[in-house]
């Protein structure tokens, strides 16, 4: 019986070890801080869902500033009709009129 105990143990350490290598957290550089908007949208060239703070949000319109009378900040806002994309490349093939390939395009 203890022969069992000690190889489960073995084993558990060996495989903790094994995901500890194979699968590192992030960098801290990579994980939201306060302030980001967490919420998942959808990329405008590709339609793969991403969390806001990790893409690119193109605004349509000009921001809305509007300063406050108690104090000088000014607060801006964007409208529902901005582009967000995955990475900066693709927002350019976006621009440039581009499509995005997928499987069913290579078949």
């Amino acid at each position: 019986m203890f022969a069992v105990i000690t190889i489960l143990i073995i084993v558990w350490i060996v495989m903790w070890g094994f995901y500890k290598v194979m699968y590192p957290r992030p960098p801290k550089s990579m994980m939201p801080k306060k302030g980001d908007i967490t919420t998942p949208r959808q990329c405008n060239f590709c339609g793969h869902s991403l969390a806001e703070y990790r893409g690119v949000l193109e605004p349509q319109s000009v921001p809305l500033e509007s300063a406050s009378a108690s104090n000088d900040s000014n607060i801006v806002t964007y409208t529902e009709g901005d582009l967000f994309f995955c990475n900066y490349e693709h927002q350019a093939d976006f621009h440039a009129g581009k499509k995005h390939a997928t499987k069913q395009d290579n078949v």
